[in-house]
């Protein structure tokens, strides 16, 4: 699951402004970002009235199935007539929804959200930073955590000297390394712990 988080009404509000008197459509998407409540239906309406509210020129809201998927243009627009009317688009999805409704509508396409990591949800429970897709993943020698992402330094070797009692030094979270040496250990499997590990192999993801 891709995480988001709403970027601020001005910020989107500045973005707006540098295309004057265009039509807007308000896009959420019905995956990721309906379900961590960054950009589904209630976000959405949201967002419409607050623009409207600025004196824009907002023509509708919807939610499609998933911004980052679809067959063509032309079939997203015979289900969804207002992303077509519109003369801009005000996307709350990923960056990859945002990437794939501006390079096929061919109008200009402002981003509602910032894309934070990859995550997960349990239920209702949503989990961030559980991945920062390196393309070169070797979470099973860390007790299935990604120190990558769960450490703000991102370590592949730690902890580091600012862990004390088991929490990070950056604001009030536990230290990744801390749960990985907790979980190994219960699994008497602390050894995975020996050695240097090589940075990671950023060519992977080319």
């Amino acid at each position: 699951m891709i995480i988001t988080r709403p970027k601020p009404i001005k910020e989107i509000l500045s973005m707006v402004e540098m295309f004057p008197d265009l039509s807007i459509c308000v896009v959420g998407c019905g995956i990721c970002a309906r379900k961590i409540q960054t950009g589904g239906e209630a976000q959405v309406s949201m967002m419409t009235a607050q623009l409207q509210r600025s004196g824009l020129d907002v023509l509708d809201g919807k939610i499609v199935k998933h911004a980052c998927s679809t067959e063509s243009w032309d079939s997203l627009v015979e289900e969804y007539p207002a992303l077509d009317k519109a003369d801009m688009l005000l996307v709350m999805s990923c960056g990859a929804g945002v990437s794939l409704l501006g390079r096929i509508s061919g109008k200009p396409v402002l981003p509602g959200l910032d894309t934070t990591s990859l995550g997960s949800a349990l239920k209702d429970e949503i989990s961030e930073d559980f991945c920062v897709m390196c393309g070169d993943c070797n979470v099973g020698l860390y007790a299935g955590l990604c120190p990558k992402s769960g450490c703000p330094k991102s370590q592949v070797n730690g902890p580091c000297g600012g862990s004390i009692d088991g929490d990070c030094e950056v604001g009030e979270r536990e230290c990744i390394w801390a749960k990985i040496y907790d979980i190994l250990e219960s699994r008497g499997m602390l050894q995975l712990m020996d050695g240097i590990r090589p940075p990671v192999n950023h060519d992977r993801r080319l």
